[in-house]
């Protein structure tokens, strides 16, 4: 795959980021393919308009040389970023949809059945843990052995990893409550965590997240 500025970090999946005007720093945001399927995960354009379009002219041939439908997963409203726009670009192509967590269903204008954290598949294989009470799911994409994370698991330079603080989540959900959700990723064969905010995590990436969800449980 070629897009503009996205690194192969494990078969399958590829990362780029992107400047988010509102935070000011640069984001994460992901394409993945199981070998047939292609999603984007919390995708967001490159901020100088001549750049975003050299992307989307490079997603065009992507697309274009692909038998398949063209899929964008939201893991949390908040990462609606350019996904609404990538999705309707692709709309008439039979099978693209958009999907996101079913607290985002009205902000990110969902078609029905399209809740990842309700849906029984996903496109590419893609498997939805829900967290927050359904405001966000966290993303495994097997084919790559790779954790997913909007919001919920975030870098950092103190920790390579972490749950989000209380303050990033809605009112009553605890970082305890994140962690005993996500509980079920640590059975999972791991190589790799990205986060949408922050550096991927490939060395020890079972055990680095583990620990990150051991700490907000205790």
């Amino acid at each position: 795959m070629k897009l503009p500025g996205a690194d192969e970090l494990a078969p399958g999946l590829w990362r780029w980021t992107a400047y988010h005007p509102e935070w000011k720093q640069d984001v994460a945001c992901v394409a993945y393919t199981n070998g047939t399927d292609l999603a984007l995960l919390d995708p967001m354009l490159p901020a100088e308009e001549v750049d975003a379009r050299r992307f989307l002219r490079a997603l065009d041939r992507e697309v274009r040389d692909r038998t398949r439908p063209l899929h964008v997963l939201v893991t949390i409203r908040w990462h609606k970023r350019h996904a609404s726009e990538i999705a309707k670009r692709y709309a008439t192509r039979p099978g693209s949809e958009l999907w996101g967590p079913s607290g985002g269903a009205i902000t990110l204008s969902l078609r029905e059945n399209r809740a990842a954290d309700r849906a029984r598949r996903l496109p590419a294989g893609i498997v939805a843990f829900e967290t927050c009470g359904g405001e966000e799911v966290v993303l495994w994409l097997p084919r790559a052995k790779t954790v997913f994370a909007g919001d919920a698991l975030l870098g950092g330079k103190r920790k390579p990893l972490r749950v989000c603080p209380p303050s990033w989540l809605p009112e009553g959900v605890a970082p305890s409550d994140v962690a005993r959700s996500l509980q079920p990723l640590t059975s999972l064969p791991v190589q790799l965590v990205v986060p949408a905010h922050g550096n991927p995590v490939s060395e020890d990436a079972a055990g680095v997240l583990a620990t990150a969800l051991a700490d907000a449980a205790s």
